[in-house]
């Protein structure tokens, strides 16, 4: 069992230097096999108040959600669907709630994260994936009628990830967790565009954690180890740190994440979130090693060897194998950038044209 004192890491602004949040709302991350018996014993130690309500989706509760609501004597509520529609009514069915765990996936956690921020109420989460970065970050990313929308919450106090049950997952969902961690090369390339054109606030606090999430897997990935499920897990939380540290999602998500969420509004198939990030990752950065004179001089980071990583991650890399319309993807590559108009990205700082799109996503042999 590995303990991973997120409080005690974290320096304060003083310390780093920015004047970023540096928020400690996470404690404590436990990362074993066989450990979800050992919850209550952890809520002790938590000290948090009854009564709990555990969020699962009709999945994850035949996994391991069912047996959670009757280790910690807890209320069950079913999660339908992503959007900000279901969060807010969980909200109100969820009044009078002092604890919230979400047991499962990115749908659920963020579905949970909102409602223990409505209710001011100490927040867990208990992964039953390793398919994304959000597993202990503020973020909250949901459907609102006008598209998929961020906003900042609280991160949670305590994550347990019991590598017991996530590495019965679909091995897409392993794929798609190196794929989110892959997109870290182009996102943080973009925050340094917003940092120098724009005197954006950076913090290398921030910035540090990004990058050791990013070679953990990259040295999982040269050993020839993709089934690693503690490293991945790791990885995947010192990057949702990294988005805590800064109170937003900029250490984590640029123009690739712009590109995956393009795809969620407007792509008549999606696939899992890490996917789209990673496929979103080779053009953009193809596209930054083109025009952005600062762009990494680590051969590792180049698009042809983050391909050569995306492969052995066992991450698809064909648009329409994924079904995804490859008008849709250069659609994506354009006009994404809307999305989030205050940020600065590559795709912000030079806009590409439909055929540049086209082109880009021909050379990296996604089209």
């Amino acid at each position: 069992m590995k303990t991973i004192n997120v409080k005690s890491m974290i320096p304060s602004r003083e310390e780093c230097g920015c004047s970023l949040p540096h928020d400690k709302t996470l404690r404590e991350v436990v990362i074993g096999r066989g450990i979800i018996d050992d919850l209550p014993r952890f809520l002790d130690i938590l000290n948090v108040g009854k009564p709990i309500a555990v969020f699962y989706d009709k999945i994850t509760f035949k996994v391991v959600g069912e047996k959670i609501v009757k280790l910690v004597n807890g209320l069950g509520f079913d999660v339908a669907e992503p959007t900000f529609r279901e969060a807010e009514k969980k909200t109100i069915l969820t009044e009078g709630t002092q604890t919230v765990i979400a047991v499962g996936g990115g749908t659920v956690i963020d579905v949970a994260k909102y409602a223990a921020y409505k209710h001011m109420a100490p927040f867990i989460t208990i992964p039953t994936a390793l398919s994304h970065d959000g597993i202990v970050s503020p973020i909250v990313s949901l459907f609102s009628e006008s598209g998929r929308k961020s906003i900042v919450t609280k991160a949670p106090i305590f994550s347990l990830i019991d590598l017991d049950i996530v590495s019965t997952a679909p091995k897409i969902l392993f794929s798609s967790g190196f794929g989110d961690l892959l997109a870290k090369v182009v996102s943080i390339k973009d925050w340094q565009l917003g940092r120098d054109e724009a005197g954006e606030e950076y913090c290398y606090t921030a910035e540090k954690y990004t990058m050791k999430a990013l070679e953990i897997i990259l040295d999982c990935l040269k050993a020839g180890q993709a089934k690693d499920y503690g490293k991945l897990a790791e990885a995947l939380i010192y990057s949702g740190v990294s988005m805590m540290i800064v109170g937003s999602s900029r250490p984590a998500s640029g123009s690739e994440h712009l590109f995956s969420h393009y795809l969620d509004m407007y792509s008549p198939n999606r696939a899992p979130h890490g996917i789209q990030c990673a496929l979103g990752t080779l053009p953009t950065s193809l596209y930054h090693e083109m025009y952005n004179p600062n762009w990494w001089k680590n051969p590792d980071y180049s698009w042809r060897q983050l391909k050569k990583y995306m492969e052995k991650a066992e991450i698809p890399l064909n648009l329409r194998q994924l079904g995804i319309p490859i008008e849709i993807a250069v659609k994506a590559l354009v006009y994404s950038p809307e999305i989030r108009q205050e940020r600065i990205t590559i795709l912000h700082k030079r806009r590409p044209t439909e055929e540049e799109a086209l082109q880009l996503l021909r050379e990296t042999q996604l089209a």
